[in-house]
């Protein structure tokens, strides 16, 4: 017995045997510690994962496979603390510090890595907005590697003076942000157009005082192709706080228009222009017929209201088509011996005859 307390206090490196047990035991009792937990873990979400679908099972299923080797080095460096390490103290702390730094850097960046994956297989989205998403995931794990970086430097060289770097790029972020602002706003609103889809490349839309079809969508601006063929850049920020019409998205168009005939027009044909305005809507094509009725009598004519529905989303093809309505209800209207009214002034000169006196 006296061998083995001689054994156990025998010194190496500054530290009994006894210690060294001690630190092997605590490392070996947290190892097994962390893959218990890990097996517990598991057979708890095997066991419901079945039963839901559930974001926080498939967020600790993603964090623990990931964690698990950080976990490891951080409970040796917790069984060192058992040693008498008085010239490695300061630096053994460091190293503990720094380690708890770069887990939180790793988590933070698991999560952002798993939220992408979720939505990826979670939700329907288009190349653009995967680009887009892909582009927003990287800015916000830069922005938080950079920011650990600046904590881990700080841990390991106290008198690195990050107060006098933070103003720094403070006070240069200042000139460069009035500087970029405008870009930046213009970025942000590229991710709202992309995500919200108000409209699509190849859409027909109309916002302020332009319209046209959307030829590209990019981080800074929109263009935008007129009817005229020229291209119009609109930047993000501007044409996000207008109101966007966008056409392409309607499933019919409403058409009304007012036509006026002459005063002479017989009576029965007046009361069968309901029906010569319908035949004359039903002989084009993706046309719908609502109604059409004596509205009013005008100055220089009886005043008819048409009202029909056309079946297009493009833009072009719509004007076409109503093009085509025009022609035919003035055709018709001719082969009934019906005339459209344009304005006209009538003049009467009296004459008037003097008498000698």
């Amino acid at each position: 017995m006296g061998l083995i307390n001689k054994l156990l206090e025998t010194q190496i490196w500054g530290n009994t045997i006894l210690r060294y047990l001690i630190s092997f035991l605590i490392f070996i009792s947290l190892i097994l510690l962390i893959f218990l937990t890990e097996k517990i873990l598991k057979s708890i979400i095997d066991k419901i994962k079945d039963k839901r679908d559930n974001f926080g099972i498939r967020l600790t299923q993603f964090l623990f496979r990931r964690l698990g080797p950080v976990l490891y080095v951080f409970a040796f460096l917790v069984s060192l603390e058992q040693l008498n390490l008085q010239d490695f103290r300061t630096i053994l702390h460091s190293l503990e510090r720094g380690l708890i730094a770069v887990a939180i850097i790793y988590v933070l960046v698991a999560i952002i890595d798993f939220v992408y994956s979720e939505i990826l297989t979670t939700s329907i989205l288009e190349e653009t907005q995967k680009k887009a998403l892909r582009a927003l995931m990287i800015s916000i794990k830069i922005v938080v590697v950079l920011l650990g970086i600046v904590f881990i430097v700080k841990n390991f060289i106290p008198a690195f003076d990050i107060t006098s770097i933070l103003t720094t790029f403070g006070v240069g972020g200042v000139i460069i942000g009035l500087g970029l602002q405008r870009i930046l706003q213009d970025v942000l609103n590229y991710f709202a157009i992309i995500f919200d889809k108000p409209f699509v490349e190849g859409e027909y839309i109309v916002t302020g005082d332009v319209q046209g079809t959307v030829s590209k969508i990019g981080l800074r601006s929109t263009r935008i192709v007129s009817l005229s063929g020229e291209e119009i850049n609109i930047p993000n920020s501007i044409i996000t706080s207008q109101i966007v019409r966008n056409w392409s998205r309607l499933v019919t168009r409403r058409v009304q228009i007012n036509i006026g005939v002459a005063f002479e027009t017989e009576k029965e044909k007046l009361e069968k222009m309901s029906d010569i305005l319908k035949s004359a809507v039903e002989s084009v094509d993706e046309t719908v017929f609502a109604f059409a009725r004596f509205s009013g009598i005008g100055q220089y004519s009886l005043n008819f209201t048409l009202a029909y529905y056309i079946n297009e989303k493009d833009y072009n093809k719509f004007m076409e088509l109503q093009e085509k309505v025009n022609i035919a209800i003035v055709e018709i209207l001719k082969k009934e011996g019906v005339s459209i009214v344009y304005p006209i002034q009538v003049v009467r000169v009296e004459e008037t005859h003097k008498k000698d006196g």
